[in-house]
């Protein structure tokens, strides 16, 4: 997420992420909320920032149970 976007922007879309999840926050809850919000986009970021060989990328195990 570019570092770029205003708080305005950032509400916005915490306000169509909540409505795609059913959710109503109000305006008040968002304003409350944003700057855990700006903390999450910007952990984001960091981790985005690092490029690691795909040899580093954690591996899933996926365990399947027998019917």
């Amino acid at each position: 997420m570019p570092q770029t976007r205003t708080d305005a922007e950032i509400k916005q879309t915490m306000k169509i992420i909540a409505s795609t999840t059913t959710l109503t926050l109000t305006d008040a809850r968002i304003d409350q909320d944003l700057a855990a919000y700006k903390g999450h986009l910007a952990a984001i970021d960091a981790i985005r920032s690092v490029t690691l060989p795909l040899e580093a990328e954690p591996a899933a195990i996926v365990v399947m149970k027998k019917s």
